[in-house]
């Protein structure tokens, strides 16, 4: 008789359990530790430690017997493969103008995005140099074998899947770009583009002071969203694509800034 627990090895991962918990909190707004439990086939002892991790990381509040999505989830950036799931006809055709601004022999930057994931999934197989911290992109970029891809290394953002840090910005330093290509967590007009995440924030400034275009690829569900952390103001940007739901008095104020502004349908 085999000596394996079947609750244990019916179990799922850390990774899987906390995405399921994600997708659950999303659709209830609440999760019990007693439902969870046995949802995973796991102790309540292990669930607990779950949701510990989570309201460390700011995404919910603990109650008696279970835990609620923190008030304040806006500052919280959900793991990519949740976001590359979400807005995705809008980011289809930012992307799908994005693709036209690049060149046969440019070096672009591309930040860790699910909308620059979704460009490079697009790319054609053609003379390139791709810059990015993203082990996402770079995984995606391994087959075309005309594209030069710099990964940027340094310290791993599991949720991100991508590299920051000191040692990551260092790196950036010693190199020059065409054209960075990037999203964000939230954008206004006032307080410019933000993240939650003062690491990822710290590197794309990086990028920016080596790149001669920047080019920010976000739809219009992110107007008005405030993060935690500013990285640049909106009049510091070249080129902004975006869809058709951003406000006409928000195009023509970005125009006023020196701005272009690409609406796609």
């Amino acid at each position: 008789m085999s000596s394996k627990n079947p609750r244990r090895q019916d179990a799922l991962s850390a990774a899987q359990r906390k995405m399921e918990t994600l997708r659950i909190l999303e659709a209830e707004g609440t999760v019990r530790v007693s439902g969870l439990s046995r949802r995973f086939n796991v102790t309540e002892e292990t669930i607990r430690r779950d949701l510990e991790r989570l309201e460390l990381e700011g995404i919910v509040v603990r109650t008696h017997g279970g835990a609620v999505f923190n008030r304040n989830r806006e500052q919280y950036e959900s793991p990519a493969i949740q976001r590359e799931t979400q807005n995705i006809e809008e980011k289809k055709a930012i992307v799908e103008h994005a693709l036209s601004l690049i060149q046969p022999g440019d070096v672009i930057a591309l930040d860790a995005s699910t909308t620059c994931l979704h460009l490079v999934k697009q790319l054609p197989n053609r003379p390139l140099t791709v810059l990015t911290y993203s082990l996402a992109i770079a995984n995606e970029l391994v087959p075309k074998t005309e594209i030069n891809v710099i990964l940027i290394g340094g310290y791993l953002d599991r949720d991100s899947m991508a590299n920051t840090g000191i040692h990551a910005e260092k790196m950036v330093e010693s190199y020059h770009v065409d054209k960075f290509l990037f999203s964000c967590h939230g954008f206004d007009l006032t307080r410019g583009l933000t993240e939650p995440s003062e690491a990822h924030v710290q590197l794309k400034k990086k990028i920016i002071e080596i790149s001669d275009e920047l080019i920010l690829l976000t739809d219009s569900s992110k107007f008005r969203r405030k993060s935690l952390v500013r990285f640049m103001g909106m009049e510091d940007l070249n080129r902004f694509i975006t869809d058709d739901q951003l406000p006409e008095e928000a195009i023509h104020e970005l125009e006023e800034m020196g701005v272009q502004v690409i609406v796609v349908d």
